[in-house]
């Protein structure tokens, strides 16, 4: 240790160095003989190839990816731009893709993310499952009823009486099941949203809903394991003072996938067929995090990051200095450096004869001419991470869903596709707007220079010029400088414009008034006429939300749900149930659902009513209206548990009451009044008045 102006430097002998040196040396060999088995290599064989076809099959549509997303930035392709630049003049874009792309990204955020009600709900199974001895233990209780009737009256019971009583026990039981199952399913629909938002997934899911409005594909990964910090506040003394905590854990996480670094197999509808292969691109603290989470291969990975030190790693997918998103060659770029490792994730089947010939000691891989659904991570020559997919239905953590589904095709139709045609129109009316307008903004000037005097400049124009004249050598007495003005287009040029604006709304079904666009007019220019316009414009959008719902939404989340029936440790979240996205139902009740429940406690407020729905059920009601105006429920309508102790509670009361009233005497005929002349009351109407 020396000291400096620093404080203390603690000085590292060389031969430590060299020691520490030859261990990474060593660590690196060993990794890499254990990298280069037979199982290893074959897999990293395997996934390029794939790749490589994969790559090969992306390339049509690459190009609809890339106008996506300039369109979505307001800026020409370079073919374009270059044209456009050589004609000279105006370079306005006209961003009428994007103005669609954001109304609709909005409608979508307030369906899915505005709402006080989650998307998603957890129901149970209309039918629970019955333990397998459920039927014999409702006959044992049925027969001990039998016996016990048999005992009293020395008679047997009718036949058709057991088998009602028997009906009748089994739909209690059934009854129970269903009650335990609904508590279950409270538990777990509570726990899974708790998981949700510890991985920030309203924001993954924000950006997916931008990707499904603007590319050809939306794409959203999910859930899986992520090495996460985690900061906690815990009490380290009997203080009871809480300090910060630091904590590295695996959690279910949710990604939104790149559509510019997805990769399906040719021929591919889903991530589901096929294989799938997604491009990761790394910063060196991002890479080293993966040390530790589950299947992944510590050693590989700190062999990477001592070869990627010397550019070992360097450009291994081929994919050079060129631009992700455009295409277009570029210069190296300094921002490159911070993402120095691209990783290749293959979710996809890999023959049974191939991994038992390249090693693999597994139970599951029985079968040579089976298909095993594998996950296969690579980064150059390194496999990072190799397993067999641990879904017990094989399903990968990929589900993708397009604004407009093309038959057959994994990439759709977004809004870019859908609106190619009007955005090159109206781009190219609005350049001509701009040059027209800058070519009539002023006269044009025709000079005569043979009747000028030499010398004069007529290339500035000023007020007040005084400018000398002579008579032209060729005879002409025309005026020497003369003016003349050009023709404006603009007003045919605006009403292209606006045509194309109309064919916009029409074709994107995406119409400018539910943008809060104020050129309306007919009925839309009243409140309950609007009303109706957006309520006939979301039923083509209806589609989009159904199609999130049921292709990504609810079978990810079934994926959750299954990973927390496998692994969860709490045994009560456990039970039969199924997840109903409700996405759609979200946009029919934006409005009208709070309006009908708070109808329908109106109009059950009457006794009738409430002897048929009891206690419970108004309480239901309540708690329906309070969720939907954002109140605290809890705060309002007691739990179930306390409103049966309540009910209980006056229960009792009342039988109390009436066992104080029923021993008290009766009240005398007439009540003990007296008429004004101190005559007695008697009331001639009651039966003892009638006795003779």
């Amino acid at each position: 240790m020396v000291q400096s102006a620093m404080g203390l430097i603690r000085v590292v002998p060389n031969s430590e160095l060299v020691k520490a040196e030859q261990a990474a040396q060593k660590a690196t060999q060993d990794a890499r003989e254990d990298n280069n088995r037979p199982l290893m290599s074959g897999l990293a064989k395997h996934v390029t190839e794939a790749w490589e076809v994969a790559r090969q099959a992306k390339e049509p549509a690459l190009p609809r990816i890339r106008r996506a997303h300039r369109a979505l930035l307001g800026i020409y392709d370079p073919e374009k731009l270059a044209n456009i630049e050589e004609f000279g003049g105006s370079q306005e874009y006209a961003r009428v893709t994007a103005n669609k792309i954001r109304i609709v990204e909005a409608w979508l955020r307030d369906i899915f993310m505005g709402q006080n009600d989650r998307p998603w709900t957890l129901n149970p199974t209309p039918k629970p499952d019955f333990p397998p001895d459920a039927e014999a233990q409702v006959k044992a209780k049925v027969s001990q009823m039998v016996a016990q009737a048999f005992a009293s009256t020395n008679e047997m019971p009718d036949p058709v009486m057991v088998r009602a009583q028997l009906s009748a026990e089994m739909d209690r039981y059934e009854e129970e099941l269903m009650d335990k199952a609904r508590s279950t399913t409270q538990r777990m629909e509570k726990h899974m949203a708790d998981q949700m938002v510890e991985a920030g997934f309203e924001q993954v899911l924000s950006r997916f809903l931008i990707d499904l409005a603007t590319y050809p594909s939306a794409i959203l990964k999910g859930p899986v394991l992520r090495r996460r910090k985690v900061l906690k506040w815990e009490a380290p003394d009997d203080t009871g003072t809480l300090e910060p905590s630091v904590k590295k854990v695996i959690k279910p996480t949710f990604e939104r996938v790149d559509p510019f670094r997805a990769y399906p197999a040719p021929g591919a509808e889903s991530p589901q067929d096929g294989f799938f292969i997604e491009h990761h691109t790394y910063t060196y603290s991002q890479f080293y995090d993966l040390i530790g989470a589950p299947g992944y291969d510590e050693s590989a990975i700190r062999a990477c990051l001592r070869e990627n030190q010397t550019g070992g790693l360097h450009d291994w997918m081929g994919l050079g200095a060129s631009n992700a998103y455009f295409g277009d060659q570029v210069p190296e770029l300094q921002q490159r450096k911070v993402f120095e490792f691209d990783v290749i994730e293959y979710s996809g089947p890999v023959l049974g004869k191939d991994l038992i010939e390249w090693g693999l000691d597994d139970e599951r891989v029985d079968d040579r001419e089976a298909m095993y659904e594998s996950c296969v991570w690579l980064c150059g020559n390194w496999v990072i991470k190799a397993q067999i997919n641990y879904d017990p239905l094989n399903q990968r953590p990929y589900f993708k869903t397009s604004y407009e589904h093309v038959p057959g095709e994994f990439w759709g139709f977004a809004l870019p596709d859908i609106l190619d045609d009007v955005q090159g129109v109206v781009n190219a009316a609005v350049r001509s707007l701009v040059n027209n307008m800058a070519m009539a903004s002023g006269p044009q000037v025709e000079v005569n220079i043979d009747r000028l005097a030499p010398g004069q400049d007529v290339t500035r124009l000023q007020p007040w010029a005084i400018h000398q004249v002579e008579d032209s050598d060729f005879g002409t007495q025309g005026k020497a400088i003369d003016f003349f003005q050009p023709e404006s287009n603009a007003t045919d040029l605006m009403n292209v414009i606006e045509t194309f604006y109309r064919f916009a709304d029409d074709f994107s079904m995406v119409p400018r008034y539910m943008g809060g666009s104020d050129k309306m007019s007919g009925p839309s220019r009243t409140a309950s006429g609007l009303s109706m316009l957006m309520d006939a414009a979301s039923k083509g959008l209806k589609g989009v939300v159904s199609n999130v719902d049921t292709e990504v939404l609810s079978p990810m989340l079934t994926k959750l749900y299954n990973h927390n029936m496998m692994y969860a440790e709490d045994p009560t979240i456990k039970g039969d149930a199924q997840v109903v996205a409700r996405g759609a139902v979200s946009l029919m009740k934006l409005e009208s659902l709070q309006l009908r429940r708070n109808e329908f406690l109106n109009v059950t407020a009457n006794p009738i009513d409430q002897s048929i729905t009891g206690t419970k059920g108004r309480a239901e009601v309540l708690r329906a209206v309070a969720e939907g105006l954002g109140l605290n429920t809890d705060d309002i309508v007691p739990p179930k548990e306390q409103l049966d102790a309540n009910m209980a509670q006056q229960q009792a009361l009342a039988q109390q009451q009436q066992g104080t009233q029923g021993n008290q005497s009766q009240p005398s005929i007439g009540g003990g009044e007296q008429l004004a002349d101190g005559t007695p009351v008697t009331d001639n109407f009651s039966p003892n008045a009638l006795t003779p």
